[in-house]
């Protein structure tokens, strides 16, 4: 028996080094992304490069007024589901209308405010609407079923303020670190807020004061190949989960002296810090790429032709269109090119990729349908804009015909109408 249990522990021993051993190898495996040394490296990358698959969907107008924009937005399935912060509204993929969810007020089945959305896949097709720290869950006709009072306020120092949905009863959310101290970066619940997994916050530090800012607030969870992936925009390292909602880390990111610092994370004015850094806080992906957004502000590249009024009155003229620069990652040849702008006073065609293909909007996306297809919002007048331009109208299509359907499609749309959806499919290597 007494060798019995000495084989025992040895074998156990065993197990235990071989996985840490594991572990360190799969560490020293990932791909570093080289952000410090190819944060200039800039080219006009075209579309066609990815594609030749592009889809206009127009929104039905349903509202008066109609939505001046998107906040948030999740594709899942079949079903688009869309908030402008003050409405909730269900779409089918041809952008053909389907139901109102839920209505704005201080009623126990309504919302106040919408910060987050999300939309179940499985069977029952739940619609779930965080207003504050209440979590207000409606069937996919827009009627209610249930309020879930401060389910996503934890205590005082941990609230889950970016989260998507795991499956039917389980929600992963990111704990802003606004102390420099808070004990776990993560939290898995249920919807009555009950917490069912804790995810150790190892990224601590002394700070003076609390604060809640963008460096502070921000994640960017997303699914991909059937999987949770997470990055905070602080951390050099994106994660995904596995079956037993552990996170292992996938990419990491070489930010050398573009790095926030642990002192500059809640300094104020928080935009002198963001301009300085260039860090990536959005990442989308396909099989063969992962698409990088970063915020330049200030140091953008290219400025507007003639200059834009600003809308506070007081403050200097807009030389700008976006802050932002879409950076392409090659998964296969470990290469990473950033696409480079474009001086011009159209916003649709100053960043992202250069679409080629009908020469409409440049594609910069904002969410994932699924593996493969990306999609970005355009708001109707700029999209009726771009096609009177003379950007567009001097650029030469890989499709002429493509380039004739948008068009049509500008000239029926009214400055009024919901913003029209671009949706754009990469091919596989």
């Amino acid at each position: 028996m007494k060798n019995n249990f000495i084989i025992f522990i040895i074998l156990l021993q065993y197990l235990i080094l071989s996985s840490c051993n594991e572990n360190k190898d799969k560490n020293k495996s990932l791909p570093v992304v080289d952000i410090e040394a190819n944060i200039n490296n800039m080219k006009i990358i075209n579309l066609s490069q990815f594609t030749d698959d592009i889809r206009y969907i127009p929104l039905e107008n349903v509202e008066n007024p109609p939505l001046f924009g998107i906040s948030e937005i999740d594709v899942s399935g079949d079903l688009i589901l869309i908030s402008d912060r003050h409405n909730c509204l269900l779409y089918d993929l041809h952008g053909n209308f389907i139901a109102k969810i839920g209505n704005r007020g201080k009623g126990p089945k309504e919302y106040q405010f919408i910060t987050n959305i999300g939309l179940e896949t499985g069977k029952n097709r739940k619609i779930f609407i965080q207003s504050m720290h209440d979590l207000l869950e409606y069937n996919i006709d827009g009627s209610f079923v249930k309020k879930y009072s401060k389910s996503l306020f934890l205590n005082e120092n941990h609230s889950l303020e970016v989260w998507h949905l795991l499956n039917d009863s389980l929600i992963f959310g990111y704990i802003p670190n606004t102390t420099g101290r808070i004990e776990y970066k993560a939290m898995i619940i249920n919807k009555q807020g009950v917490i069912k997994k804790k995810i150790k916050n190892y990224d601590v530090f002394k700070s003076e004061h609390a604060a809640h800012n963008f460096i502070t607030d921000f994640a960017h969870i997303y699914k991909f190949n059937g999987s949770l992936w997470f990055k905070e925009y602080v951390n050099d390292t994106l994660y995904v989960m596995d079956k037993y909602y552990e996170l292992f880390p996938k990419y990491v990111f070489n930010l050398g002296k573009l790095k926030i610092s642990n002192s500059d994370r809640l300094k104020f004015p928080i935009a002198d810090i963001l301009w300085s850094h260039k860090t990536p806080f959005e990442i989308f992906q396909t099989e063969d790429y992962l698409l990088l957004k970063f915020l330049f502000g200030n140091q953008f590249p290219a400025k507007r032709l003639t200059p834009k009024p600003s809308p506070f009155p007081g403050q200097d003229v807009i030389w700008l269109n976006t802050n932002y620069i879409l950076g392409i990652y090659s998964k296969h040849s470990k290469e990473l090119v950033l696409c480079k702008p474009s001086n011009t006073d159209n916003p649709l065609f100053t960043s992202g990729l250069y679409n080629d293909i009908d020469c409409g909007p440049r594609f910069f996306p904002t969410g994932m349908v699924n593996d493969s297809t990306l999609f970005m919002w355009v708001k109707a007048d700029e999209l009726k804009n771009h096609v009177a331009s003379d950007d567009f109208k001097n650029s030469v299509p890989k499709y002429p015909e493509k380039k004739k359907e948008l068009e049509k499609l500008a000239d029926s749309l009214s400055v009024f109408d919901n913003p029209v959806l671009m949706f754009v499919t990469f091919k596989g290597k």
